[in-house]
């Protein structure tokens, strides 16, 4: 899951992530960019973040009626330090999709985060479904007619990255940044590897080119290589209806911002 997390910069131009956000993203799998609220809106529409939380001393409603009233889909949750219950009240009126106490624990926030990307990409599963594949996100599993894809732990997380987005062709660059979140990010060249493996892998489950290369672009799931036998002697060109969902995409906390030391509280 990629979040956007916009810093409150009351005090002395501090962009700091509250400890609850800060552990969830170490806990759980999402990259949290940190960003003050000047030229939020651009940053939205240019990056596609999964969610986009608005730390506060109180609620107030200015910056998100703003996000709003710009017309940027993108799920938000505030988190506060203190509020009244009609302040809850009104930013949920004006578009925010959940208002909660800094005090909130990181389990219960991590929670928050995944039910609101879950909701607001019209999914109820934690299962990613195409063809012969399911993913299932809350297990870090892959399996092929039901049998277990055996993955290594990054390995797992390039299956994901790339099915979640299927649609998209990845670059090697964005999938480093997604992989190593936080982390020194090891040479290109690993995700060649990775790719190789996981298709030795799928080949001994009968799935021939599962994924297409772009070349000096990147990679992009082939859809068509899971379809069942069956279906696929049976129709030229359809697809089967496959379910995705976006949902925690990488482990760990990457605070980026170019203006501001960042720590956390």
């Amino acid at each position: 899951m990629r979040l956007l997390c916009i810093g409150d910069t009351s005090t002395q131009g501090d962009i700091r992530p509250y400890r609850g956000l800060a552990e969830a993203a170490v806990e759980g799998a999402l990259s949290l960019t940190m960003s003050g609220p000047e030229g939020v809106v651009e940053t939205l529409r240019r990056s596609q973040y999964d969610i986009a939380v608005i730390q506060q001393a109180r609620p107030d409603t200015r910056l998100l009626r703003h996000i709003r009233n710009s017309r940027i889909p993108t799920p938000i949750i505030m988190i506060v330090r203190t509020s009244t219950p009609q302040e809850v009240a009104e930013t949920l009126s004006i578009g925010a999709d959940d208002c909660v106490s800094a005090a909130i624990e990181p389990v219960e926030l991590l929670a928050r985060l995944r039910a609101i990307v879950r909701r607001t990409g019209g999914h109820d599963s934690l299962s990613l479904h195409v063809g012969r594949m399911v993913v299932n996100v809350d297990r870090r599993q892959v399996l092929i007619d039901d049998r277990p894809l055996p993955l290594t732990p990054r390995e797992y997380d390039v299956m994901e990255l790339l099915t979640l987005r299927k649609t998209q062709v990845l670059s090697k660059e964005a999938l480093l940044d997604n992989l190593y979140a936080g982390q020194e990010e090891p040479h290109a060249k690993i995700i060649d590897v990775m790719v190789c493996k996981i298709r030795k892998k799928l080949r001994d489950f009968g799935i021939i080119d599962p994924f297409i290369t772009q070349w000096g672009i990147g990679y992009r799931l082939n859809e068509q290589a899971f379809i069942p036998l069956g279906a696929r002697m049976s129709t030229h060109s359809a697809t089967p209806a496959s379910r995705e969902t976006s949902l925690p995409v990488t482990r760990g906390i990457n605070v980026i911002s170019p203006a501001t030391k960042m720590d956390v509280l």
